[in-house]
C-alpha cells in the first residue's frame, strides 16, 4: 500500500529537508568540480522507476537522490511527467519544481556577482533590459528583484512582444479589479518594475485602458519611495520616462500629471503633441498640456503657446457667490502659460479676486477659474492686450525654431532644419 502513515509523513518531511540540503551541497560541489562525469542514464531510469515502488522507503530514497542529482536528471524527470503511474508523475513534477527553484536561486546569485558560466543561457529578459538600462551592479540588483517577483512577465517578453502585451493587459486588469472590489494590493518594487519594464518597450503594444492602468501603478507608494531614493531612482525613472513619451490618447493626461509630479521633462513630449494638433485637440487636454509646458518648459515654447491665444474653446466655468459666471477658455490658459514662461508676475495680468493672493504654482493656478478666468470678453480683452504690448517690447524672446520641444522626439526637426508648415 502506497499511503504513508503519520509516522511516515513525518519521516517524509524530514527526508525532504534533507534532500534540499543535499541539493545545495550538490550545487556547491558542481561549482568547484565542473568536470564531474555525467550521471549514468541507466541509473536515472532506475531511480525514476523507483518513484512508483510499492515500498515507501524506496520511493523516498529515489526522490532524495534525484533531487540531489539536480539538473542532470531534468530530462528524465520531464519524461516521467508523462508516466502512466500517477505516483511517478506526481513525484517527478514535484522534484522538477524543487530543481528549478534551487537552480534559479543559484543562477541569480551568480548573476548578481557577475560569475555566470559562459555556456549558461541569459536570464529571460536580461538582453533587452541591459540594452536600455545598462549592465551595472545596480541594474543587476533591480533585475534580480524583478525576476524574483514576477519571472513570468520576463519570460513573456523573452518569448516576444505579443506574449508580453497579452500578459501585461492581464496583470494590470487583475490589479484594477482587485482595487475596485475593495482590495488595496500593495505591489512590491519587483512586481511594479517588471510591468513598467515591459510597458516601456517600444514594440509592446497597449490599449489606452492598459496604458492608463500602468500609469496608475506609477503612483503606488512603492514607486514613489523608490523615485525619492538617490541610489534606486535612475532605472524606474527611465522606465516611466519612456512610457510617458509613448503615451497616446487620453492616457497622455496621466502621463503629463506624472511628469509634473516627478519633475520629468519627458512630459513635454505628449504636451507638445497635443498643442500642435488643432484638429483633434480637446480643450481640457489643452489645459493639461499648457500646465505641463508652464511647469517643465522654457521660453522656446512661447510661439507654440502663443498659437493658442485665439482659441476660444471653453475649458471650464463656474458661478461665484453673486451668480456671475467666470469662464476659462484655452486662450486664457495659454496666456497664463506665456506669463510664467517669461518670468513675469502673474498678478500683473490676473488680478486677485475676493482678496485671495494668486499662486504661481501651475497645478493650483490652472484649475482655479477665479484665478485665470474672466466674467466677460471685455475684461478678457484688456488683459490679453497687455501681452500684445509686452511682445512688441520684447520680440527677441522668440526662438529660432518656434515649435522645437524641450525634449527631442523622433519626429522633431533636426537642429537648424526648417520648421514644417
Amino acid at each position: 500500500m502506497k499511503s504513508p502513515s503519520l509516522l511516515a509523513t513525518g519521516s517524509r518531511l524530514f527526508s525532504l529537508l534533507a534532500a534540499v540540503f543535499a541539493v545545495l551541497g550538490s550545487l556547491a560541489a558542481a561549482e568547484t568540480d565542473k568536470r564531474k562525469p555525467p550521471i549514468d542514464s541507466e541509473r536515472l531510469a532506475m531511480l525514476v522507476s523507483q518513484l512508483g515502488s510499492e515500498d515507501f522507503t524506496a520511493r523516498e530514497a529515489a526522490s532524495e537522490e534525484l533531487t540531489a542529482i539536480g539538473l542532470p536528471a531534468f530530462t528524465a524527470l520531464e519524461a516521467a511527467g508523462e508516466h502512466p503511474d500517477r505516483e511517478v508523475r506526481y513525484r517527478a513534477l514535484r522534484i522538477l519544481s524543487h530543481i528549478r527553484e534551487l537552480d534559479l536561486q543559484r543562477r541569480l546569485e551568480s548573476f548578481l556577482s557577475g560569475d555566470e558560466a559562459d555556456d549558461e543561457y541569459p536570464l529571460p529578459g536580461w538582453n533587452r533590459f541591459q540594452k536600455v538600462y545598462g549592465d551595472s551592479s545596480r541594474s543587476r540588483q533591480q533585475f534580480v528583484e524583478m525576476q524574483r517577483a514576477d519571472a513570468e512577465v520576463l519570460r513573456a517578453i523573452e518569448e516576444g512582444p505579443r506574449s508580453a502585451s497579452e500578459l501585461l493587459a492581464q496583470r494590470t486588469l487583475e490589479q484594477q479589479q482587485a482595487m475596485q472590489t475593495g482590495g488595496r494590493p500593495q505591489l512590491s518594487f519587483g512586481q511594479a518594475a517588471s510591468l513598467l519594464f515591459v510597458a516601456a518597450e517600444d514594440d509592446v503594444t497597449m490599449s489606452t485602458q492598459t496604458m492608463q492602468m500602468v500609469f496608475n501603478l506609477c503612483s503606488q507608494p512603492v514607486i514613489r519611495d523608490v523615485l525619492s531614493s538617490p541610489d534606486k531612482k535612475e532605472i524606474p525613472r527611465k522606465m516611466i520616462g519612456s512610457l510617458v513619451r509613448r503615451s497616446e490618447d487620453y492616457a497622455m493626461t496621466q502621463a503629463m500629471m506624472l511628469s509634473i509630479q516627478y519633475e520629468m521633462e519627458e512630459g513635454l513630449v505628449p504636451a507638445t503633441k497635443i498643442l500642435k494638433n488643432p484638429v483633434n485637440r480637446v480643450p481640457y487636454m489643452s489645459q493639461y498640456a499648457l500646465m505641463t509646458v508652464a511647469k517643465l518648459g522654457s521660453d522656446t515654447h512661447l510661439p507654440l503657446v502663443e498659437s493658442l491665444l485665439e482659441d476660444q474653446s471653453v475649458v471650464t466655468k463656474m458661478q461665484n457667490e453673486k451668480k456671475v459666471t467666470i469662464e476659462v477658455q484655452v486662450r486664457d490658459a495659454a496666456l497664463a502659460t506665456a506669463v510664467l514662461l517669461t518670468k513675469q508676475e502673474v498678478k500683473d495680468y490676473f488680478p486677485a479676486r475676493d482678496g485671495q493672493p494668486l499662486t504661481t504654482d501651475p497645478q493650483q493656478l490652472f484649475f482655479n477659474p477665479r484665478a485665470i478666468g474672466f466674467e466677460n470678453d471685455e475684461e478678457r480683452g484688456k488683459v490679453h492686450k497687455k501681452w500684445t504690448e509686452y511682445r512688441k517690447k520684447n520680440p527677441a524672446k522668440a526662438p529660432v525654431d518656434p515649435t522645437a520641444p524641450a525634449v527631442p522626439t523622433p519626429d522633431a526637426p533636426a537642429p537648424g532644419a526648417a520648421t514644417p508648415e
